[in-house]
Formats: C-alpha cells, structure tokens, sequence
C-alpha cells in the first residue's frame, strides 16, 4: 500500500510539473521585437486559469460587432496561431495590430506594431509615412510603386472586430498586393483564450 501511494504522488508531482506546450514539443517561442527586446511567448501554465477580462465576453451589440468573415478578402491568407508564431519568429514581414490606440495600449501581442485601421482610409501625410515604412514608393508617373511592399500580418480583437478586415480592404483598394497581406482572425481573444503570452506596451513619449 505504501509503494502504490508512493507511486501516486510521484504520478502527481509528474503532472504538475508538466509543460503546457504551444504545440508538441515546442514549449515557447523567443521572438525579437523592433524594439530590441526578446520575449518568450507560452501558454499559461497555471491550471484553473479563464478569462475575465472583457474578451470573457459573448453577447456584443451589432452594429458594429458583426461576425466577420473567415477570408478577408480574395488572396488574403488567413492565419491561425501556429503561423502567426513562425511569421513573427521567422520576421516574414510587418506584424500590425490594427486596433485604436486605447485597446492596444491595455495589451497586445508581443512584437505587434501599432498601426490603428482608420490611418489606412484616407489619403494623408500620415498614411504616407506609414506606406513608405512598409516599403510602398511612388512610380516615376506618381502612382504607387509595391514592387518592395512588405508582406503584413494584421489582428485587432477577434472574429467580431472589424479593424483589420477593415484596413486590409483599403490596402487593397489603392493597390496592395493582397498576397501580401495576412489576416490573424482569432485576434486578442482567440489568443488569450488559448493562454499565450500578452505584454502592455509602454506609450511612446
């Protein structure tokens, strides 16, 4: 009796020694971010742990927070978390978080930029600022060159935030390459769901 409680609690030290992985054998992921700092994404290794946070919710008004849809858009890849890691490990391309600045500020992806869904609608010294840092020129005849644009990866809340469907589709409507652009449709609250790691980004001075 002795050595089968023995067993047991060794069983059960087991158990709560384990790593809940990412994916099987991948326990986190390092990444670098544009800031320099490297930050190890995981799942939350804390048994028990659930939202309650506002992403804890299921009823939201319509409109604005319809469902969207799984495609972006035609030629827009959706992607699911395992690929969001590879593209941001792997620096494929520019990793936009494309809500408001006060969502962003409460928390966010590791290595995610910054760039609020409204820039992209209309034509302004800002919109071209930020064009021009995703590697979009003007052609010799004053049009837009995407020859070198940037492939990009866009999230904001989740399947009922409408930020990055958003942006994406004005990208396209001046002429981004819409192979280019990529859509993380689970958002923020896909991705806490899942228990993967959330930083609060320090507001710029």
């Amino acid at each position: 009796m002795k050595q089968i409680m023995i067993a047991l609690g060794a069983a059960a030290c087991m158990l709560q020694a384990a790593t809940v992985e990412i994916t099987d054998g991948v326990p986190f992921v390092e990444v670098k971010g544009d800031d320099g700092k490297t930050y190890k994404i995981e799942r939350e290794q804390r048994p028990g742990s659930y939202l309650t946070n506002t992403y804890a919710l299921t009823s939201r008004p319509s409109p604005p927070f319809f469902i969207q849809p799984f495609e972006a858009a035609p030629k827009v890849e959706t992607y699911g978390e395992l690929e969001l890691l590879d593209f941001i490990k792997n620096h494929q391309g520019v990793f936009i978080d494309a809500r408001l600045p006060n969502w962003y500020y409460k928390s966010a992806i590791p290595t995610a930029r910054n760039i609020p869904f409204k820039i992209f609608l209309n034509d302004t010294p800002e919109r071209e600022a930020v064009l021009k840092s995703l590697g979009v020129v003007y052609d010799r005849d004053g049009e837009y060159d995407f020859k070198n644009a940037k492939e990009l990866l866009f999230y904001c809340n989740g399947a009922w935030c409408g930020q990055s469907p958003t942006a994406i589709h004005a990208l396209i409507e001046i002429g981004y390459p819409p192979e280019k652009l990529k859509y993380y449709r689970g958002g923020m609250q896909a991705w806490q769901l899942l228990g993967l790691t959330t930083i609060i980004p320090k507001k710029e001075q």
